[in-house]
């Protein structure tokens, strides 16, 4: 069930505050944000006159991700960049490797000289056999920050490499309540139904991540750009980090 995620989504895009929507709907704030949370679910009447407020559909309002349905799919040709990248197998990959990246960018001097804008993209790492996985609960990931041209860390640690340019089908969509797996999923399937339909064949260049997820705040919201190789196309917008 999606409500919540819905209803920030639909109440943020209106530019509507959890106070004025609380006044419409003659309850508190913290119902709200209990709403917003998964906490609680609105009784019928509210989520009818939910429905009527946001000129949206009660089955969609509840079952469907419209966060990921609202924003259409982009043919992008990601300019080079330079990256220092972690790939990590464990039982936590994602908060581990999250951790040694952190820390790394403090001694290396990367979170210095970058200041607050830290870019990084992450993506998960197959490569896990069945034995690590049903024996030891174990699981890959893999990070890496963007590194500025001009950088030169004081420190070894991750792998440092390239990518040149390379065409993705993106898409961008808010992520109000952190990492959700499944409406991942759910976004590459609708990325991957997009280049069936417009007939631009998926792409796998050796040397070249084959997908990834980059994360960031914009206006106020969590939103996340998803990324699937594609063939490169003459309509794609260039993309730089």
């Amino acid at each position: 069930m999606f409500f919540g995620t819905n209803l920030q989504f639909l109440r943020r895009r209106s530019g509507t505050t959890q106070e004025a929507l609380a006044q419409q709907l003659g309850v508190s704030r913290q119902t709200i944000s209990k709403w917003e949370s998964g906490e609680v679910m609105p009784e019928l009447g509210k989520l009818m006159e939910l429905s009527n407020l946001f000129s949206c559909k009660l089955d969609s309002l509840l079952r469907e991700d419209l966060t990921v349905q609202s924003h259409p799919v982009r043919i992008v040709r990601v300019m080079p960049f330079r990256m220092a990248r972690y790939v990590l197998i464990s039982a936590n990959p994602v908060t581990d490797v999250e951790i040694l990246l952190e820390n790394w960018a403090r001694g290396s001097g990367l979170a210095e000289h970058s200041g607050p804008r830290l870019t990084r993209i992450s993506w998960g790492f197959p490569y896990v056999s069945q034995e690590q996985k049903k024996r030891f609960g174990l699981k890959g990931h893999a990070a890496a920050y963007i590194l500025p041209e001009d950088f030169t860390p004081r420190k070894p640690g991750p792998e440092i490499l390239t990518q040149e340019v390379c065409c993705y089908a993106m898409l961008t969509m808010p992520e109000p309540q952190g990492r959700d797996s499944y409406r991942i999923s759910q976004a590459i399937q609708t990325i991957l139904d997009y280049l069936r339909q417009s007939g631009i064949p998926k792409a796998a260049r050796d040397g070249f991540l084959p997908c990834f997820e980059y994360r960031y705040e914009k206006e106020g919201i969590p939103r996340v750009d998803i990324f699937l190789q594609c063939q490169d196309t003459a309509a794609a917008e260039v993309y730089s980090f």
